[in-house]
């Protein structure tokens, strides 16, 4: 790795309190502010997966859990912001060594957004063209490049399989169409197409990259590891971040926050009180568990030459939804024990709260998708009902 683990995550860190500052900023702005910006690129946390050899760091995924947990303990936004630039940059190294060079190789470090939307896309002659509307594109308004996934059709119009396709966005229009209760500073805008060729070296073919197959060189041997929970590995860290970051405060609010329409001073003298405190804290442990769990067995799994098999792929999906809504469930906990103050604009709580909802409903997140993929693996029933296992 170019950086250590310490190193990534102490800088993570570091930036909190200037996260922290900013936050109600970007929140109202709908973007991260300048200053935040600019501070994440210099540590090189837009950059996590990118390949050594253009200068990106490489890391593991512990690394990226890490430092987007770091992150979401000050601002979800900002976290989710590294956590899908993370899964971009290791997606891009998936692709041809021409479109690796073009898309490291710039004088400025690659930003990535987009979204695996499926639109049309139809077959031509060394390439593809793309048509459509890809909404949720995380950070697209200071992207350099868009991911866009699509349903492939040949010339008859018969689908033929699914891609992933990178497009420099000065090829897109950008529409603004982002407005949101939570998550807001992510800039998640949409793109948009109007025939736009791309050519066949920046096409990626999702159907033989969920199955384990590599049409292209691999960058390193991480790449070798299945899309699916890679993807959505790093989408927990902001999650864990925001119940970090509300069990903290709640915590530290207790002993001076008093009990209304109780005999309790302080929340402190409340029995209720600590079991609740006591039961969130267990529920975010476990929530982390299960996270780095993953991460464990993804970085472990990288070294070796065989795919990794669908049983293991379909329980991570189901383990990182569970944990999720472990986290989730935490906020809850801790939202009750401090009361409707939660509520106010000016408590970080809400926006806590926000976040994490908001977060926790990603598509790759849906418990009840993880749970049914693999209820159905355990019990040997043979319906795939999700291609992102």
């Amino acid at each position: 790795m170019t950086n250590s683990f310490d190193s990534l995550v102490g800088r993570a860190v570091a930036l909190r309190p200037l996260l922290r500052e900013h936050a109600p900023t970007a929140d109202a702005d709908r973007r991260l502010t300048d200053e935040v910006n600019t501070a994440l690129t210099e540590a090189g946390l837009f950059a996590l997966t990118n390949p050594k050899r253009f200068g990106g760091q490489e890391t593991d995924l512990r690394t990226v859990l890490s430092v987007t947990e770091a992150l979401g303990v000050a601002d979800g936004s900002a976290a989710w912001l590294v956590a899908v630039g993370a899964a971009a940059g290791w997606l891009a190294g998936q692709f041809s060594e021409q479109a690796r060079q073009e898309v490291f190789g710039a004088a400025s470090p690659p930003r990535f957004a987009g979204a695996n939307t499926e639109n049309p896309a139809r077959k031509v002659d060394s390439g593809l063209r793309l048509t459509g509307r890809w909404a949720f594109s995380s950070g697209a308004d200071r992207a350099s490049w868009a991911t866009l996934g699509s349903a492939v059709a040949d010339e008859s119009g018969q689908l033929v399989g699914a891609a992933m396709s990178l497009v420099p966005v000065a090829e897109l229009t950008l529409e603004h169409t982002w407005r949101t209760v939570g998550m807001r500073a992510t800039a998640s805008e949409t793109w948009v197409a109007d025939d736009v060729f791309v050519p066949e070296y920046r096409v990626l073919p999702l159907d033989a990259v969920f199955a384990g197959q590599h049409p292209f060189p691999l960058e390193t041997p991480m790449h070798r590891l299945p899309l699916a929970p890679v993807a959505t590995l790093p989408l927990l860290g902001p999650i864990l971040g925001a119940a970090r970051a509300a069990l903290d405060l709640v915590v530290a609010k207790a002993p001076t926050k008093g009990m209304h329409h109780t005999f309790f001073a302080r929340q402190t003298d409340s029995v209720g009180v600590h079991i609740q405190i006591g039961e969130a804290a267990m529920k975010l442990e476990s929530a982390r568990l299960l996270g780095y769990a993953v991460a464990d067995e993804l970085d472990a799994a990288a070294g070796q030459e065989e795919p990794m098999a669908y049983r293991p792929r379909a329980r991570m999906r189901a383990q990182l939804a569970h944990a999720a809504q472990l986290a989730l469930a935490a906020i809850d906990t801790l939202i009750n024990v401090h009361g409707a103050g939660t509520f106010a604009e000016v408590s970080s709580l809400q926006q806590f709260w926000r976040d994490a909802n908001t977060a926790a409903r990603h598509a790759a997140l849906n418990p009840v998708v993880g749970y049914e993929v693999l209820g159905k693996d355990l019990l040997g029933i043979q319906e795939l009902i999700s291609p992102s296992v």
